[in-house]
């Protein structure tokens, strides 16, 4: 599968932030009824989008020690790693690889607080040094 392929796509990435955001591994019924509350998806929708992150490695499961009929996921890689490979994707697809000219077009286009162009700052500072 191509990298892209490999990463999750906006759905995938809704059951990512799910399982990230808890303190536990989850059932496919337990990612349901979180996602309810905040989506459209139907259980079977979930159930499949958890078996194409698990095709893609970004899922692993237990089997429950008492019905083998339950599995119990947790996130691979964790939430920045993640966002950067996206990240990374991105530039590299629409941007050839390009990261300055894909961060000049969201701030060309973007209006920034005053402590947004502080971290802005912060950061062309910290480049500068290294």
């Amino acid at each position: 599968m191509p990298k892209e392929e490999m990463l999750p796509s906006e759905s995938e990435w809704l059951i990512m932030e799910t399982l990230w955001n808890s303190d536990e591994d989850l059932t496919s019924a337990e990612i349901s009824d979180r996602l309810l509350k905040s989506s459209n998806m139907t259980q079977r929708m979930v159930r499949v989008l958890i078996n194409r992150l698990c095709k893609k490695g970004l899922l692993t499961y237990t089997i429950d020690p008492y019905d083998s009929r339950v599995y119990h996921y947790k996130a691979v890689k964790g939430r920045e790693e993640l966002r950067r490979e996206k990240s990374k994707a991105f530039v590299d697809s629409y941007f050839g690889g390009n990261a300055l000219g894909a961060a000049f077009a969201f701030l060309e286009d973007g209006k920034l607080s005053k402590e947004q162009i502080k971290e802005l700052e912060d950061i062309i500072k910290n480049a500068k040094k290294q």
